[in-house]
């Protein structure tokens, strides 16, 4: 069989479809926006702490890692004047919680890849000025289906 049901099933949890969910309308919602609901990343974050404390079976360190590593983005869209926005330190930080600091670290990985691939591509095809900001969180999606599907194919 191509597919394995029961691993769909383990991949595709309800929180792993909730946090997809999220992502995808915090995407869309950025792009065309360039900006973050407030309302949706507290929302986020009260699920992702809510997950962490009901549910979820990894130690606090992880937890509480892939919390600071949100917190350290929010520290360098400050220093920084928001070159990177604080929504995104934001999701980070809500997505930390959920994923932990592992999963986190390849979700973001694979999104500054990608992040970086487009720029480039924008730049070569003279689209953008080197100023131009790219929103992050579609590549942050992007990255985290690329986290799914490699739980699917490598677990």
């Amino acid at each position: 069989m191509w597919i394995d049901a029961e691993k769909v099933r383990e991949v595709l949890s309800v929180e792993n479809l909730i946090c997809l969910a999220f992502l995808l309308g915090i995407s869309v919602y950025d792009v065309y926006s360039r900006r973050i609901s407030r309302l949706a990343l507290a929302l986020a974050n009260i699920l992702a702490v809510s997950y962490a404390l009901a549910v979820d079976e990894r130690n606090l360190a992880a937890t509480a890692a892939g919390a600071a590593a949100g917190l350290a983005l929010l520290g360098i869209s400050r220093i920084t004047g928001e070159a990177v926005g604080y929504g995104d330190g934001w999701l980070v930080m809500a997505l930390g919680i959920y994923l932990g600091i592992w999963s986190l670290l390849e979700v973001m990985a694979a999104a500054w890849v990608l992040l970086a691939f487009a720029a480039g591509l924008c730049l070569i095809r003279k689209k953008w000025s080197r100023k131009t900001a790219l929103p992050m969180t579609p590549f942050i999606t992007a990255g985290f289906m690329n986290l799914l599907a490699g739980e699917y194919f490598w677990s």
